[in-house]
């Protein structure tokens, strides 16, 4: 089996993201087979810090890697045999990596930079890992670029409104799995700017790299049938979509992010995906430099319901069984309730990924 890099992310808070990793965990241990875990930012909290109801913790076995914020390990129960103090900064202290010698709880915090989970990744693969989990969030999922793909936790703590938690899902997971990336010409991507250019690579117009305002965006309209594509190295706002939605373009011409990153994080991702689906109906193309695939959904039905008479928060469900069904239907990837359903379906899809990247 080939090394895998999984990402987990929660769409907001209460989620599910602790629970899935926690299945995973387990379903990987009970199989010996080699884990390295880590985390984009922090997680681990007894309890929810807004509404104070309880948080699963992640359960670590004897032998899995690990690699966390330094102060994680005095508040942690399990015990890890430091292996590497590694020069990546955090609030909470530099990383430190190393295999767990006695089974217990960890918090995790982690880089919230690429290029540092890309050095914890690839320390783990030297260790022996055979599958890396990332705790993250999608609202700081940039770092998850240097994943094999993700899993995506939503639920009703998002949205009760089932419908529009569909919606939203459909969205994600057409702007991260379309197929295919693309090579760019080289001087385009050189200095860091959003950049168009022509049929043959010359640079015909440079814009921010960040594109928050539609102004800028003017020079699209009415492009040349020699106009090539349309490189965005960083975020662009819903707004700049919808105005590019508006203007005329060439049959063919390309639009190229860095990442579906970019296109997660601009406002709306519901905007994004009808740009994307916007383009193709026209002729146009949508690519990114690198992927970032969405491998499965997993949903929960809990939410924190406040209570006005007591000033509290209290555990709240919509139907589980109806927002299955609801997610299911709205997306192509397979969708788990692992509360219900057991880690078994989702952790066997894994180490399927990983016996196919293998061939």
């Amino acid at each position: 089996m080939k090394p895998l890099t999984i990402g987990i992310a929660g769409i907001a808070k209460n989620t599910g993201k602790t629970t899935t990793a926690r299945a995973l965990l387990e379903y990987f241990q009970n199989r010996e087979i080699s884990l390295g875990v880590t985390s984009i930012g922090y997680d681990g909290e007894r309890t929810d810090n807004i509404t104070g109801l309880p948080k699963p913790r992640v359960f670590l076995k004897k032998g899995n890697l690990v690699a966390v914020s330094e102060k994680c390990l005095s508040v942690s129960t399990a015990r890890v045999k430091v292996m590497n103090r590694m020069d990546i900064p955090t609030p909470l202290g530099s990383i430190v990596s190393g295999r767990v010698v006695e089974e217990g709880l960890l918090v995790l915090a982690g880089p919230n930079q690429s290029r540092y989970l890309r050095t914890i990744r690839d320390w783990m693969y030297r260790h022996g890992a055979e599958i890396v989990l990332v705790d993250g969030a999608l609202n700081r999922v940039a770092p998850m670029v240097e994943t094999d793909g993700f899993i995506l936790c939503t639920g009703a703590s998002y949205d009760t409104d089932m419908d529009r938690l569909a919606l939203e899902t459909r969205g994600i997971e057409v702007l991260c799995n379309l197929p295919g990336t693309v090579e760019i010409p080289p001087a385009v991507a050189a200095g860091g700017k959003s950049v168009l250019w022509d049929q043959n690579g010359r640079i015909l117009a440079e814009l921010p790299a960040f594109l928050w305002e539609p102004g800028p965006l003017a020079i699209l309209n009415g492009l040349p049938a020699r106009a090539g594509g349309f490189y965005l190295p960083g975020v662009i706002s819903s707004g700049c979509l919808e105005a590019i939605r508006r203007m005329t373009i060439p049959a063919g011409f390309k639009f190229v992010f860095e990442n579906p990153v970019k296109l997660l994080l601009g406002g709306s991702v519901v905007t994004a995906r009808l740009f994307v689906e916007d383009v193709l109906e026209r002729g146009g193309k949508v690519f990114y430099r690198r992927s970032l695939p969405l491998i499965a959904v997993t949903v929960n039905p809990f939410y924190p319901g406040y209570k006005n008479e007591t000033c509290r928060y209290l555990p709240a469900f919509v139907d589980g069984e109806v927002l299955l069904s609801k997610i299911r239907e709205s997306v192509d990837v397979p969708v788990f309730n692992v509360v219900k359903q057991g880690p078994e379906e989702l952790g066997g899809l894994l180490l399927v990924l990983g016996r196919q990247a293998a061939c």
